[in-house]
């Protein structure tokens, strides 16, 4: 590959890892993971969010949703990671929600369609498989 851009490998379970963690901080922080604009396919509605105040917003009420129903952290089992050139990846992940106790409350599959930017790995399209 000639150019000065050289292939950034995608690494899935760092991506994750962070993308999880960033639950406990907030919508801004769980939105700071996604481009501008992007599309959210979730529970039969799909949405695109243009701007970072669309994508917090979308977010906040998942949070609110989430935190009625005893969420307070998740885990995931990674199914899929694949590069798709240079600056796009994919990922699905299946997600198993749960409360303080460590009881599973529920779990949903999420696949990530990712595009590498000038800050790094975002999510474009994010389709929950309900």
């Amino acid at each position: 590959m000639s150019g000065s851009h050289a292939a950034a490998t995608f690494d899935a379970k760092a991506f994750l890892d962070a993308y999880r963690n960033s639950f406990a901080r907030g919508p801004a922080a769980i939105a700071s993971f996604y481009a501008e604009p992007c599309v959210t396919a979730r529970s039969g509605l799909v949405k695109v969010n243009p701007s970072r105040a669309d994508t917090i917003a979308v977010f906040s009420e998942v949070d609110k949703q989430y935190r009625a129903r005893g969420f307070t952290h998740a885990d995931y089992h990674l199914l899929v990671a694949r590069d798709l050139g240079a600056n796009a990846a994919l990922a699905t992940a299946r997600w198993a929600y749960k409360s303080a106790d460590e009881q599973v409350i529920w779990r949903t599959v999420f696949t990530y369609n990712l595009y590498r930017m000038a800050e790094g790995w975002k999510i474009l399209l994010q389709t929950m498989h309900d």
